[in-house]
């Protein structure tokens, strides 16, 4: 069975549009994930990046519609040439 967010097309959900989406509120949510709603709060706000646990719970509740690189902010490596430094 295809995971139907597979096929995202780059699309980022972030935890906090999946919150308001599905209308769960952050206290039930940082029950179901097993941490606490302060937690969810700096996840949300972009203040953190989740542990490996919390994020393959994050993952896992939310049906993977959130994944890590949505959790995840990485910023490009430049190469040499991307920095205008000669090569």
């Amino acid at each position: 069975m295809t995971n139907r967010y597979e096929n995202r097309n780059s699309q980022i959900m972030k935890l906090g549009d999946w919150l308001r989406m599905n209308g769960v509120p952050a206290v039930r949510f940082a029950e179901s994930v097993g941490t606490t709603p302060a937690t969810i709060s700096r996840v949300v706000n972009g203040r953190v990046v989740p542990r490996r646990g919390l994020m393959a719970a994050i993952i896992k509740v939310t049906r993977g519609e959130v994944t890590a690189g949505d959790l995840v902010q990485v910023e490009p490596k430049l190469s040499e040439n991307d920095r205008g430094e000669k090569a």
